[in-house]
């Protein structure tokens, strides 16, 4: 059965409650209607070339991205590298719908959802405050595992998976934070905490210095590989949904 791209766009948009993330810098929902009606949905990380150009291989009229062409602030205009890529999609009968932070944050569907049930974190609370949202969870292992533990949980359930790990911090880990993609802004946060490992999936250079002198264990992920988990849960629910057929768009970025 083929659904048309607003059909799909508008699920998804009630589902992940896109509309009460107004400091988002992403332009959450619809970005290009192509209007062929959906058979195959395809889901990705990253709205790029090499997606789109996979998404028509594999016979997809729409993609669901996390990270999308449209943020706010940028210029709109569909030329150069937007309208070479416009262009595409539009040519090959592919919509795009983007969502971020809804995305990192949603309690179901989401990337640290996704991460708090891999790693089995239990009793989660809001954490990783981020433009006024907490798009994160903390909470607590049993067993209290170690790093290396934590980072089997993460290799066994994610694809592309190549966590590493500064261990500044306890052997053991109880209480675990986790903010999915760039979120080492949340060293310090959960320093205050008083958790014993936060697992996030990028960082910056100058946050070696924060973790080790705040004495925190930091798992870095990789930003794609932690946010391919939210992508994957809403793209199969909607597919699921909807009765349709859906694939994986696999281009890691190695980051």
């Amino acid at each position: 059965m083929a659904i048309s791209p607003g059909q799909l766009a508008n699920w998804l948009n009630e589902a992940l409650a896109i509309s009460q993330a107004t400091s988002d810098s992403s332009a959450n929902g619809l970005q290009v209607d192509a209007s062929e009606p959906v058979i195959k949905l395809g889901f990705a990380v990253d709205a790029c070339m090499d997606a789109f150009v996979e998404a028509k291989n594999q016979g997809c009229q729409m993609l669901l991205c996390h990270h999308g062409l449209y943020w706010k602030g940028d210029d709109q205009r569909a030329v150069g590298l937007m309208g070479n890529r416009i262009s595409y999609l539009i040519k090959n009968g592919i919509s795009l719908w983007a969502c971020h932070l809804p995305l990192d944050m949603h309690p179901e569907y989401g990337n640290n959802a996704g991460l708090a049930t891999i790693l089995q974190i239990k009793n989660r609370k809001p954490f990783g405050f981020y433009h006024d949202l907490a798009i994160g969870f903390y909470g607590e292992v049993e067993g209290s595992p170690t790093c290396s533990e934590l980072v089997q949980r993460l290799n066994k359930d994610i694809p592309e998976c190549k966590p590493w790990v500064w261990s500044f911090g306890k052997k053991s880990c109880k209480n675990i934070g986790v903010v999915s993609g760039g979120g080492s802004y949340a060293i310090e946060e959960a320093a205050k905490l008083k958790l014993d490992c936060l697992v996030t999936g990028e960082v910056f250079h100058q946050d070696y210095h924060t973790a080790k002198e705040l004495g925190m264990n930091v798992i870095v992920a990789g930003h794609w590989a932690t946010e391919t988990v939210g992508i994957l849960s809403v793209g199969e629910a909607v597919a699921t949904f909807f009765g349709l057929e859906s694939v994986f768009i696999n281009k890691p970025t190695g980051l």
